[in-house]
């Protein structure tokens, strides 16, 4: 196999190969064989289905597979050979393969690559660390919002829904007199209106409803709806309350005895020091940034085009369905990313960048992840998600997010390395 490498830039390799015609002929042969020795046919003895019908019948597949051994193969002798440092392997559509012999097999690729730099410091950084005093109001607020955390829903009663409560509601939209969306047990409040509608309208018809209470309201159809003929035209919205729940807050009794105390002087003691550890923890993860976005500003390298689009495309997505579920017009998302774009290339860039360089700084430190380490994260993940260890697992290993997670968690370690390597004043 002739195997040529092509520098077309930076970041990017153009790797082509080809594969004589006796090479190409004798693999797919090979593969016929292999194939006729485990295939099971009616008629005939396991393993003495005969090549001829091997190959008409799977010709093409067969085919397939020897043109990706042929791409791995050129691969390694593309990576082995320049001495290359792919991004990942490179995922390629081989075309449809001709059923003729005697043709030999020619293709070519791009590899993205790992851009080229040199580590600068990154040790002894400056960086200034201020952490939050805990004051008795701060206090007093965080003891509010464990009580608002640990709100129970009930019955709302004759006294109908309260502005703050929630209620379970069937809605259905109607156009032209057809119903054009069904939606059951959705879970609205008086200030979750849905698009199109008027908010106030919607807020006053809903404070006071009772269980099975239905009515009416005027909305436009948003320009992305589902139904196209609708879409920026009038229509109705039939909302049908099948429960309504008033909001409970515990009382201060009740929230100590969550937390296990039986003391107010303990109640408060315990709180602050909840709160130091936040404050602290939130500091940490601050001057984190700051070290890292020196670290940055400092590197200055290629980057391969494929990885800044995917984060830009992330971003983007990302964008989209925040505003999507805050109502906003698919004209208006559109604007606003268009408006964003500067922006979001300079934030993918930077967090590609960021990316390189904790990993170059993991292997200069030897900051590794362990196998026990990537368990007991997946232990939190279970608890958190109230998922079972071996689903979390099964899940993480079906869609090949096991690297993702120990990427995150090298990260984290060489983030807090960092801070404690940084020459941080405290103010």
């Amino acid at each position: 196999m002739q195997v040529t490498v092509e520098r077309t830039g930076p970041c990017v390799a153009r790797v082509s190969f080809t594969v004589p015609a006796a090479d190409y002929d004798s693999e797919v042969t090979r593969l016929l064989k292999q194939a006729s020795s485990q295939m099971k046919m009616k008629g005939f003895r396991p393993g003495h289905v005969p090549t001829a019908i091997v190959e008409k019948q799977h010709w093409k597949e067969i085919r397939h597979e020897a043109r990706q051994r042929f791409l791995n193969e050129a691969y390694q002798k593309a990576v082995e050979g320049e001495k290359l440092r792919p991004l990942a392997h490179p995922r390629v559509d081989l075309g449809e393969p001709s059923a003729l012999a005697g043709l030999p097999f020619s293709f070519t690729f791009e590899l993205n690559l790992r851009p080229e730099f040199t580590l600068g410091e990154y040790k002894n950084l400056e960086a200034t660390s201020k952490v939050e005093d805990v004051t008795d109001t701060k206090v007093e607020e965080a003891i509010e919002n464990i009580r608002q955390q640990q709100a129970r829903p009930e019955p709302a009663g004759d006294e109908g829904l309260p502005e703050k409560g929630m209620a379970l509601c069937r809605i259905e939209l109607f156009f032209e007199n057809q119903s054009v969306m069904v939606r059951d047990g959705l879970r609205l409040g008086p200030d979750t209106a849905m698009p199109g509608m008027d908010q106030a309208t919607f807020k006053s018809k809903m404070i006071g409803a009772k269980d099975k209470d239905r009515f009416e309201l005027e909305l436009t159809f948003p320009d992305d709806f589902e139904h196209e003929a609708a879409r920026g035209k009038l229509g109705r919205c039939e909302v049908s309350v099948d429960q309504a729940f008033k909001v409970v807050l515990p009382d201060r009794a009740e929230v100590m005895r969550a937390l296990g105390q039986d003391t107010e002087e303990g109640f408060l003691t315990f709180v602050r020091e909840r709160l130091v550890e936040a404050h602290k923890e939130q500091e940490d993860r601050r001057v984190e940034n700051m070290i890292i976005d020196r670290v940055i500003d400092a590197h200055e390298f290629d980057l391969p085009d494929s990885m800044v689009t995917d984060q830009i495309r992330a971003r983007e997505e990302q964008m989209r369905k925040e505003m999507s579920e805050a109502g906003a017009s698919a004209e208006e998302i559109a604007v606003q990313i268009a408006g964003q774009a500067d922006k979001a290339r300079t934030a993918a860039v930077r967090a590609s960048r960021g990316y390189f360089l904790i990993e170059a700084i993991a292997q200069k430190e030897s900051i590794q992840v362990s196998e026990e380490e990537l368990l007991a994260e997946l232990r939190i993940i279970a608890k958190r998600n109230r998922a079972s260890l071996e689903d979390i697992t099964e899940y993480y290993k079906k869609h090949n997010l096991l690297g993702q997670l120990a990427m995150e968690l090298v990260e984290r370690r060489v983030r807090r390395f960092l801070r404690e390597n940084a020459a941080i004043t405290v103010g």
